[in-house]
Parts: structure tokens; sequence; C-alpha cells
């Protein structure tokens, strides 16, 4: 068990970037975040929709680690006359009702529906490190959840999910290693795609063109 102890201590030291060696601060979401319900104006009320603020549900994100846009969008009375609340750029959007824990970090201004408890990160934290730190603590989400027709974890309990977090700049440090696998990712998927499309155009020429030049073009 000793040995053990000590190999795990020596693999964590060799993954952190160099001159970091200070131990990770233990706190709670609710000290390095501000945590933000959401709100839906009355559906009946013409004048509360079609405005210039997003608005988000839990369906639109995940998908991505970045989202811009919303597909419904309420007006400055109906974030007035609903719980709905403004959301400044970069706000961690964070699902808390039926599909829990899911994340994507907004670019813009915008609100959400009720089924969001999202994070506005304090000054002195990087809020891609706390997006990817929640990205390996979902089950955590899940297991402080109750519900009998569907999960729901309320506010207070997100706020007293234990964490550990280092300090800012090896926070930056490893959210831009982080961020440069998934430009990564994102490259390869593309590259995939386009030959993924290319040889499914091939197929369709091939076997069902009567085109003598493409076939001895691809002989």
């Amino acid at each position: 068990m000793i040995f053990l102890t000590i190999h795990i201590i020596k693999l964590f030291y060799q993954l952190r970037f160099s001159g970091f060696t200070k131990v990770w601060e233990s706190t709670r979401i609710g000290e390095i975040a501000e945590v933000v319900g959401g709100g839906t104006p009355k559906t009946e009320v013409e004048e509360y929709w079609n405005g210039e603020i997003k608005w988000f549900t839990a369906s639109e994100i995940g998908k991505t680690k970045y989202i811009f846009d919303s597909e419904r969008h309420i007006s400055d009375n109906g974030l007035k006359n609903s719980s709905a609340k403004l959301l400044p750029k970069y706000t961690i959007l964070l699902s808390s009702r039926a599909t829990v824990g899911e994340i994507s970090i907004a670019l813009t201004e915008c609100s959400t529906n009720q089924g969001f408890q999202s994070l506005i990160t304090k000054n002195n934290v990087d809020n891609e490190f706390i997006y990817y730190l929640i990205s390996t603590i979902k089950n955590e989400f899940l297991r402080r959840s109750s519900g009998s027709t569907f999960l729901e974890i309320s506010k207070n309990e997100i706020k007293r999910i234990p964490i550990n977090i280092p300090e800012l700049s090896e926070q930056n440090k490893i959210s831009n290693l982080f961020s440069a696998i998934d430009n990564k990712i994102e490259m390869l998927e593309k590259k995939c795609q386009y030959y993924q499309d290319f040889k499914k155009y091939l197929m369709q020429r091939i076997f069902s063109s009567q085109d003598d030049k493409l076939r001895i073009m691809c002989t």
C-alpha cells in the first residue's frame, strides 16, 4: 500500500507543469463561482419573446465546448418578468434538471430556462479550467441529484461540491493544454468528415455512374 501511494504521488508530480509545486487548494464550487438559476417567461405573452436576448435550454448544451446562439430568444420585458437572469459572457452553462451535469461556455451574454444552475467564475479563477474540471465530476452531480419524475440538483448542493484547484497561473497552463488538444481533435474530426464525404461521393459515382473517365481515373 505504501509503495502504491508513493507511485501515485510521483505520477501526479510528473504530470504537473515545470515550476509548479504548491498543493492544490481544497475548496467548494460555491467559493469559486456564483451559482445562478434561470427561468422561462410566460409563453402566452408575445412581447416576452423574439427579442435580442439568447435563451438556452438544456438540449442545446453539452455538444460543444463553446456555444453562441440559442434556438429561441427573449425580450427585455421577458427577462424582467421572469426568474431568468442575464448572464455575462463566458458563463459556464450547467444543466441541473433531467440531463444533469451537461456544460458549455457561453460566448455571449445570455439567459437560460429553469433547468440550469450556471456558474459565473470569480476573478481569481480560470473559467475554462473549471469547465474541464466539472467535465470530470459529472457523476458527483448525478449522485447529489434527486427526484422521482426526473433528476434535479439544487443550487445549494452544487455550491457544496468539493473541488481541488491550483493557483491561477497553473490553471491557465492546464486549460491551455486541454484547449490545444480540443482544437486538434476538432481539426481531425473535420478532416475525417471530409474523407468520409469524399468516399461516399466516389462510391456513388463508381457504382452508379456510366462515367468512363471516372472509372479509368480510379483504376
